[in-house]
C-alpha cells in the first residue's frame, strides 16, 4: 500500500509507505468525555481556538491523565490560561434536599 501526499510540485505528489512507520498504536480521534477512564501512552490534546464555556480545569484534568507518558497540547496559551482558571460549578439539589 503506498499514501500519497502533496509534494512541492502540483504535478508531482510525493509517495509515503505506511509499513516505513516505526511501531505504533493506531486509533480514532475521541473527546474527552469518551476517553474517560481509559489511558493512552500518548495523547495529543487539540484545544479550540477560540474559548469555549465547555472547557474547563476539570475537563483539561481529565485529558491529561489519560496519557500514561506523554501529553501534547495544541492551542493557544490564552485559550488553556482561561480554560484553567474556569471550574465547573455543579448546581445538583442534593443540598437542599438533605435540608428538608
Amino acid at each position: 500500500m503506498v499514501a500519497w501526499f502533496p509534494g512541492s510540485r502540483a504535478d508531482a505528489p510525493r509517495p509515503f509507505q505506511p509499513g516505513a512507520l516505526p511501531d505504533h498504536e493506531s486509533a480514532f480521534a475521541m473527546t474527552v468525555h469518551k476517553a474517560q477512564g481509559s489511558e493512552f501512552d500518548e495523547v495529543w490534546l487539540q484545544l479550540p481556538a477560540v474559548d469555549n464555556r465547555v472547557l474547563s480545569r476539570e475537563l483539561l484534568y481529565t485529558a491529561a491523565t489519560r496519557a500514561r507518558r506523554r501529553l501534547h497540547v495544541a492551542g493557544s496559551a490564552q485559550v488553556l490560561s482561561t480554560a484553567l482558571q474556569r471550574h465547573v460549578v455543579r448546581v445538583t439539589g442534593l443540598a437542599a434536599r438533605l435540608n428538608d
